[in-house]
C-alpha cells in the first residue's frame, strides 16, 4: 500500500502533496444546533452561498445539478427574499454541476459549474453576472468563462483529483479548491485570465493534505481569514501572506450535528453561516480569532 501511494504521488508531479506544516491547531469538536431552515421552494441541494454586496440581509444561493440554472435570494432565516418567492433564472446558462458561488467587491457573482466527480469533464465553465435585484425574474445575460486545469490530461494516470466544490474571491481573483477523492487532500488553483473567446487555463498555486473532502470556502470581508469546509471539519486559515494561505496559521474545528454541510459564507468579519444539503438546516458560528 505504501509503495502504491508513493507511485501515485510521484505520478502527480507538481501536485505532490507536502506534509502538513507547523502552526496547525485542532480544537475540541464543536456541536452545533440549527438556528433556522431554508424554505423548500429554495431547493434541497444548496451547494453555494455568498452574502450580497448591495442588498442588506440578502444572501445568494445556488443548487446542485438537477435544479434550474437559477440563483436564489435568501434572508438570514432561510426565507426566499424575492417578492415572488421564486428563484431568479440565469438566461442562457445550464446547470451541469453547479457546485460553488463566489462574489467580488463590485457584486459580480461567479457561478462555478465545476463539479467533476469522476474527473471526466476536461472543460468546465463559470458564469459571471452582476447580482440582480432580489425581485428580478432573471439576471442579465452572463459572461461565460471556460476553464481547464493545467495538469489534467486525457492520458493522465492521476484519477479523481479534479472535482471542485469550493470557490472564493481574494484580492479580486477567483480561486478554486479541489475535492480530491483519491487522497482527501486539496489543490488550490487561481483564475488569472478571463478570456471569453478561448479556454482559460487555471494556475496551480499549491496543494495541502487537508484530510477531508472540501465542500466550500469563503474569505472574510477584511480578507484576513479563509474558511474552508469539509464534511467533518471547518478550517480557519489566517496570518498568511498574499495567497500563501496554507503556510500561515491554521485552526481545525471538528463539527458535530451539522450533517452534510456543503456551503458557507461570512456574515461579518468573524461570523459564519453554514447550510447543510440534507435537511436545509442553517448553522451559525462565531469565530474567536
Amino acid at each position: 500500500m505504501r509503495l502504491t501511494l508513493f507511485l501515485f504521488l510521484t505520478a502527480l508531479g507538481s501536485l505532490a502533496i507536502p506534509a502538513a506544516g507547523g502552526g496547525d491547531n485542532t480544537e475540541e469538536p464543536l456541536r452545533l444546533e440549527p438556528v433556522g431552515h431554508v424554505e423548500k421552494s429554495a431547493g434541497h441541494e444548496i451547494s453555494g452561498l455568498v452574502k450580497s454586496r448591495f442588498h442588506q440581509k440578502v444572501f445568494w444561493a445556488i443548487n446542485d445539478s438537477g435544479y434550474p440554472a437559477a440563483i436564489v435570494p435568501l434572508s438570514p432565516d432561510g426565507a426566499v427574499a424575492s417578492a415572488s418567492g421564486h428563484m431568479i433564472r440565469v438566461p442562457g446558462a445550464s446547470n451541469i454541476d453547479w457546485e460553488s458561488l463566489a462574489i467580488d467587491r463590485s457584486g459580480k457573482l461567479y457561478i462555478c459549474d465545476v463539479g467533476n466527480n469522476f474527473s471526466r469533464r476536461k472543460e468546465l465553465q463559470i458564469y459571471v453576472v452582476q447580482e440582480p435585484s432580489p425581485n428580478s425574474s432573471s439576471t442579465l445575460s452572463p459572461e461565460v468563462l471556460k476553464v481547464r486545469y493545467p495538469d489534467q490530461k486525457k492520458t493522465s494516470p492521476a484519477k479523481l483529483i479534479h472535482d471542485c466544490e469550493a470557490a472564493f474571491i481574494y484580492n479580486e481573483k477567483l480561486y478554486l479548491l479541489t475535492k480530491r477523492l483519491s487522497d482527501a487532500a486539496t489543490a488550490l488553483y487561481r483564475l488569472d485570465s478571463q478570456k471569453r473567446t478561448a479556454v482559460n487555463t487555471l494556475t496551480f498555486v499549491t496543494a495541502y493534505p487537508i484530510g477531508g473532502y472540501v465542500t466550500a470556502a469563503d474569505v472574510s470581508p477584511d480578507q484576513k481569514l479563509l474558511a474552508v469546509l469539509t464534511y467533518q471539519s471547518l478550517w480557519i486559515l489566517y496570518d498568511f501572506r498574499n495567497d500563501d494561505f496554507f503556510n500561515g496559521r491554521k485552526k481545525k474545528i471538528p463539527l458535530k450535528g451539522t450533517g452534510q454541510v456543503e456551503s458557507l459564507a461570512f456574515t461579518s468579519a468573524r461570523d459564519l453561516m453554514l447550510i447543510n444539503e440534507t435537511n436545509n438546516e442553517i448553522f451559525s458560528i462565531k469565530l474567536d480569532i
